[in-house]
């Protein structure tokens, strides 16, 4: 019995964090963006008050995830272990300089110019972050060397189709998950000003997103023709997260409906994930490390993955209506005090 529920809160674990982290990777992005860039503090000013200390729990997930990843399937780590150790190592270095610079941020004076080289370093290793994790997503298709140097694993990765479509996607989705979650988010904090530049920010992006898609199932072709394959047996998920996409896209452009929106977001993910997921089984990594097949037939059934959905989804969604509320009374205190 627990080995099912270790592999559901993997997964939940997952999805939240492909959510969760976006939202406060793309916040430090914006932030830099709008308050450096362009020079519009007051504007952008409600992304300072998301982002605080309790922001950066969201950046260690990745060594849950790792963990999670490493004591399912010990195998992963005796016969995997030049990719994985790489990009641990590299994760840890960009949470450790991320935080770094967000904590220097904060204690310097806001007219500093060292503070804003602090916020851009901020805004920046954070988008940088998601793009090494997902390495180890590459690597579960196989054709890579587990053990040996790390050169050679590099120049693997830097000549590999399938790498640059995963990243050019994980960028992507931080830019459009965080824009239309704060189109949202600056609406319910009625920041009008905010609201429409990040629906601008998040139309934009929304095209991309798309395309990104289309490379990455490009990139899989080329890289594991079996996986592509079985991914067309699930294409009604992926035909899901479409529409939602145009759903969520239609309400943001129509000015409707933002919170409906990215809950159609956030629907978008969980299928494109899921559908990901269902069709990499049985493999954890090909084609040499595979699933019990007790936890394969688990994994296929309805009942499963329809609990594992709405967990998944619950999860997040507590999150980010708690994380809302704190910012809206910790503004509120804000205001009465400077009063």
């Amino acid at each position: 019995m627990a080995e099912p529920l270790v592999f559901v809160a993997l997964w939940i674990l997952i999805y939240s964090y492909l959510i969760l982290a976006s939202v406060d990777f793309g916040a430090s992005f914006y932030l830099f963006y709008g308050q450096v860039f362009q020079k519009k503090e007051r504007m952008y000013a409600l992304l300072d008050d998301y982002l605080s200390p309790v922001s950066e729990v969201a950046n260690i997930c990745f060594v849950l995830l790792f963990a999670a990843v490493l004591s399912f399937s010990p195998d992963v780590s005796l016969v995997y272990q030049t990719p994985f150790l790489f990009t641990g190592i590299v994760a840890a270095l960009l949470t450790l300089l991320k935080g770094t610079f967000y904590a220097m941020a904060e204690l310097l004076s806001k007219k500093s110019g060292i503070r804003a080289f602090c916020v851009a370093g901020n805004g920046l290793t954070g988008v940088l972050i998601p793009p090494v994790l997902s390495i180890a997503m590459v690597v579960s298709e196989g054709g890579f060397s587990g053990t040996g140097n790390v050169a050679f694993f590099m120049a693997q990765l830097g000549t590999n189709l399938y790498f640059w479509s995963v990243i050019v996607i994980s960028i992507v989705s931080i830019f459009y998950i965080s824009a239309m979650y704060f189109a949202h988010f600056a609406r319910s904090c009625n920041n009008e000003t905010l609201s429409d530049g990040m629906r601008n920010i998040a139309l934009f992006w929304s095209m991309p997103t798309v395309a990104a898609s289309g490379f990455v199932f490009l990139g899989l072709e080329r890289q594991n023709p079996d996986h592509f394959m079985n991914a067309l047996n699930f294409s009604w998920m992926f035909l899901l997260s479409l529409i939602f996409c145009l759903l969520a896209v239609t309400l943001l452009f129509l000015k409707r409906h933002y919170r409906l929106s990215f809950l159609f977001v956030m629907l978008q993910y969980l299928f494109a994930l899921m559908g990901y997921s269902l069709s990499h089984l049985p493999y954890v990594i090909y084609p040499e490390i595979q699933l019990a097949p007790d936890l394969i037939g688990l994994s296929g059934s309805a009942w499963f993955i329809s609990l594992t959905m709405a967990l998944a989804v619950a999860v997040v969604a507590s999150f980010l209506i708690l994380k809302r509320s704190i910012v809206r009374r910790n503004a509120a205190f804000k205001r009465s005090n400077s009063k």
